[in-house]
Formats: structure tokens, sequence, C-alpha cells
């Protein structure tokens, strides 16, 4: 039987949680004799949506355009993320799968919309009120639309606060168990829903752990089902850390009352938050103005405002651009607002969040890459690597090559047989 890859990303999953992975029973089966990255570098903004586009394409930010969750707008009254695989401007690590003849499955991993895999259920957020057919419909795989239908009831499950994985273990379940796709990936929230509500110590979010381990089980019994268990290749990783929120700072009232924002229509500097940092957008404006109103700002709020930086800066340090001219970095546990209405400074306590991520690579908490099964390496420690180097890594598994990604693979978590099979 041909190899199998499953790629399962737990979001937030944080360097520190494997030990307290490997306390819960499926989790430690899969695991067994385990090779593992550690200390993995994330990319800026560490948010989810240009993560796994780093993930899945091997490249950063400034090359294939995720540059935040969402698209900056702010006269739209409709939420609307990068849902959609055309908003890459690379090519995905399905994509080179295909190309060499693999059957590809993915279920709620970001910006996967109308991709071309065959079994594609990607991650989409329904408007309130909105019936979940309007929203998914378009964007599955045909192949994929029977699976999504027979699981869509999970998504009215909204007193589950893991409601979202629920769906997603239902479709990718049917999946493994009736497709025997070649490689899969599957992205999951739990975590990190847990993380942003109750904190980040790992203690505090036992039972998101639990939620995960009892699902892994029904993965597990999925590929026991097809006869497909003792191929598969495991590969579990994180997306970023989280770091505990102390307050709240409103960087766009500021602007406000300091005449950049009128209203969402009229303005010359508005700030796009992604939590602990912020891209910041002008017009009608000149950017050596905007840049001393920002510095300005900057001096007269250093214990929330740590550092200002120009595109070029980001570009250049991190790989990060877009269409924005300056990012914005707080200091310690400030978490940036949105909105130019609140309070310039909210406690932490009239808040909801109490962790959250979007920080530079120096700062928070770094993730892991995990590999398990036949062709890892058995228990390694390999050198600390980039979210670039997994997709390198996990299709090399198939001898395939990502020739134009920016990472590499890592070879010392791997243990393939010389003519790359089984």
């Amino acid at each position: 039987m041909k190899k199998k890859a499953l790629v399962i990303s737990i979001d937030s999953l944080e360097d520190g949680d494997l030990s307290l992975l490997l306390e819960y029973p499926n989790f430690r089966e899969v695991l067994l004799d385990y090779s593992v990255s550690r200390d993995v570098e994330c990319i800026y903004p560490s948010y989810t949506y240009p993560s796994h586009s780093s993930i899945i394409t091997g490249c950063y930010p400034d090359r294939h355009g995720i540059y935040h969750n969402e698209p900056f707008d702010p006269e739209r009254d409709k939420t609307e993320w990068f849902w959609w695989e055309r908003d890459l401007k690379c090519k995905t690590m399905l994509e080179y799968a295909a190309d060499h003849g693999l059957t590809t499955a993915s279920v709620t991993w970001p910006v996967t919309g109308g991709s071309k895999g065959d079994w594609i259920i990607p991650e989409i957020w329904p408007q309130k009120g909105e019936d979940p057919d309007t929203a998914f419909l378009p964007s599955i795989s045909p192949k994929a639309e029977e699976i999504y239908r027979r699981n869509r009831n999970h998504l009215f499950s909204l007193s589950n606060p893991f409601y979202p994985d629920l769906f997603a273990i239902g479709c990718t379940v049917d999946i493994l168990r009736e497709k025997k796709p070649d490689l899969m990936l599957l992205h999951l929230s739990a975590l990190d829903t847990s993380r942003h509500s109750t904190g980040e110590d790992r203690e505090k979010n036992r039972k998101a752990f639990a939620f995960l381990d009892e699902k892994m089980g029904e993965i597990i019994s999925a590929l026991k089902d097809a006869g497909t268990y003792s191929h598969t290749t495991f590969f579990i990783l994180g997306d970023h850390g989280q770091k505990d929120a102390e307050c709240f700072f409103s960087i766009n009232r500021v602007l406000k009352d300091r005449g950049y924002i009128r209203d969402r229509h009229d303005w010359n500097i508005f700030a796009h938050p992604s939590s602990f940092s912020a891209e910041i957008y002008i017009r009608d404006i000149a950017k050596s103005e905007a840049k001393e109103a920002l510095s300005s700002i900057m001096k007269d709020y250093p214990e929330y405002i740590s550092r200002l930086l120009s595109v070029e800066e980001t570009e250049e340090r991190f790989r990060l651009s877009g269409p924005f001219s300056f990012v914005m970095e707080s200091q310690g546990g400030t978490i940036f607002l949105p909105s130019y209405e609140d309070e310039v400074v909210i406690p932490l306590e009239e808040r909801k969040t109490r962790a959250s991520h979007g920080y530079s690579p120096e700062r928070g908490n770094r993730t892991i890459f995990l590999a398990s099964g036949p062709c890892a390496a058995k228990n390694m420690v390999a050198e600390p690597c980039r979210l670039v180097d997994e997709a390198p890594t996990i299709l090399s598994l198939f001898g395939i090559e990502m020739d134009k990604a920016d990472g590499k693979s890592i070879s010392a978590l791997l243990n393939l047989p010389p003519d790359r099979d089984l």
C-alpha cells in the first residue's frame, strides 16, 4: 500500500504542551517513538491565516500574500476573512501533491476555499444567522459535498465551544474511512479557543486537551477501519503560541481623537490590529507626516506601544509585506483593539479575552513540529526549524521537492526507505 500522510494542525499548540499531550492515551499511541523539532520559529504576525498559509506553501507572507486573517476594509459590514485559495500567490502543498498523482483532502484548513483538491472542506465563518450552506457550498470541492452535508448539523451545536472541531472531525473521519486520501490536512481550533478565553497556562486548558484527545481516538479508529493506520505517518504541528493579556488599547480611538479618523469612510491613518501588533494604513497623507503622528502617539503611550516599523523594515526583518505602510507593536501584554469608539485603555477584567497572539517571532511562545509513524525517525530531536520548513518536510515523504519554497526539508525527522516507499 502507498504511503499516507495525515497533517494535524492544533491551533495555538506550544512547545511546552508536548509533555501534557503525552499524558493522554490517544496522543500517546499516535506519538509512540516520535521525532520532533522544538522551538519552531513562527512568522509575523503570528496570526492563524498568515501562519497556515506559510505552512501550506513553505513561503513567507511577502511571497504568499496573506498578511492578516482578514483583508483591511473599515467600510464593510460583513465579516470576510482570507478564505479562498485564490488569495494565495504561491503553490500549495495540495497542488504539488496532486501534480504527482496523489489524492488529497483538507478539512477546515485556512485559505483553501475553492481549492482543486479531491475532498476539500475549507474553514469558513458563516455570518450570524446565515445558513452554513450559503457560505460553505461555493467553496467545497464537488466530491466532498455529500460529506459536508452529512456533518453540517455540528455547525449548529453552538452550546459546545468547540463545535467547529466537532464538524471538522466528523468530516475528517468520514474522508479517512471512505476515501483513504494519500495526503490529508486537518486544522483544529479548540485549544486556540480555550486559550483565548482562559489564558495561556496549559493547566487551565485541560478541557481542550481532553477534547482533542477524544477526537484523536476517533481519527485512529477511522484509520484502522480503513486499513491505513499502519501506513500513515502523522505530522502534528502548531501555528503559533499565545501570550497572556494585561490590558487593551484602542489605537484607533487615539487616532480619532487626534483627527486622523473622522469615521470609517473618512480617515487618513487607520490601524488594522492583530492583537499584539497592528498594521497601519494611510491615505491622503504623506508617509513622513503619518510616521511623525504615529511616533508622537508612541511617545505619549510608552507603556502600551513598544515600536513602530515601516513596511520596508518588516519585509527586510520578518519577510512581511502588504498594502499597509507601518506595523505597530504593543508593549508587554497590551492587546490592540480595532474600534475607534472604545475608551483608549480598557482593563483586563472588562473584556473576555485572556490571551492572544499576533506578535513578532521575537516574542511569545513558539510551537512544535512532530512526526510519528512508519516513515518518521524514531526518538529523534531535530534542530529547531521554521514554519516554512514544514511543507517541504511533509512532501519529502512522497519524494516531492517544493522547488520554489522558502523552506527546506528537515531530513532528521524522517526515516525513508531507499526506494521511498513502504
